[in-house]
């Protein structure tokens, strides 16, 4: 018994160890883990938060505020962008614009979009409407925008968006579009445009409506994957929760040691005995 025992608190000792180790060396294998974790964690907190109030020249040269948006009652979507990201950006604003017509055509013509360019430098209200016209050409209802440096880093912070220049004139930066109330209120962040658009088009609809929206329900292998995995919507993939599924595996072989503890004799009789008249039987 005091064998058992030894064994099950080494065996505890050993994977609480292996818990702690391995989701350090899972996360010093990347080196944007930090910048990450920032994002997102300042992508929730803008949730709730005002959007406040930035004036942007839209793709025919036209100035405009963002609080003129708050004037019709229409909830607001926001999608960030640099017209010359060669191809994260074009998805997500394919999406983009997908999920939006989507979502008006369902609840009508209830609903503002906006695209606005991280890289105000180069992209100038001519490049907007050129990246635009490959996606729409009714900027009645898609209008893509820029401004000066500041206020475009103001209202990214703002908002919760993340990016960072290369340097090689490329971007790193989260995927994600943000929904506004139409009271100027950040509603909701959508991750992974990239994957699909249906989650835009959900929260639009909740704003729309007044009502949330009642999506199907996950199938079983989409909730084994949230479970045993976790989004990072910095990289855009599903990463394997090391926490998780060693909390699991060392909370199963510590009840499995305790039974075995307890009951393991008992248990051994019982086989012993069952086989034994198994094989009087044959015999």
């Amino acid at each position: 018994m005091v064998k058992i025992v030894h064994i099950i608190a080494f065996a505890v000792l050993f994977l609480v160890t292996l818990a702690g180790v391995l989701p350090r060396v899972a996360a010093g294998a990347n080196i944007d883990t930090e910048a990450m974790r920032q994002a997102v964690e300042a992508a929730a907190k803008a949730e709730g938060a005002s959007a406040g109030d930035f004036e942007l020249i839209d793709q025919d040269g036209s100035r405009f505020k963002l609080s003129d948006y708050f004037k019709d009652g229409k909830p607001l979507a926001v999608s960030f962008v640099y017209a010359t990201c060669p191809e994260v950006c074009p998805a997500i604003t394919a999406e983009f614009v997908k999920a939006v017509t989507d979502a008006r055509f369902k609840y009508g013509n209830k609903i503002n979009a906006l695209v606005i360019s991280f890289d105000p430098g180069r992209d100038t209200p001519k490049k907007m409407k050129e990246y635009g016209l490959r996606y729409t050409n009714n900027f009645g209802s898609f209008r893509f925008a820029t401004g000066d440096g500041e206020t475009v880093k103001r209202l990214a912070e703002r908002f919760g968006f993340f990016y960072s220049d290369r340097g090689d004139g490329t971007f790193d930066h989260i995927d994600m579009v943000t929904v506004v109330k139409a009271d100027g209120s950040i509603y909701k962040q959508v991750y992974s445009m990239r994957s699909g658009g249906a989650g835009l088009s959900d929260r639009l609809g909740e704003l729309a409506a007044g009502r949330p929206v009642v999506s199907g329900s996950a199938t079983i292998v989409e909730k084994i994957k949230f479970f045993c995995y976790k989004y990072d919507p910095y990289t855009n993939r599903y990463v394997i929760d090391y926490p998780v599924i060693l909390s699991v595996f060392l909370q199963s072989v510590v009840i499995g040691a305790i039974i075995f503890a307890v009951w393991g004799n008992r248990m051994k009789r019982f086989f012993v005995r069952r086989f034994s008249k198994s094989d009087k039987g044959k015999n």
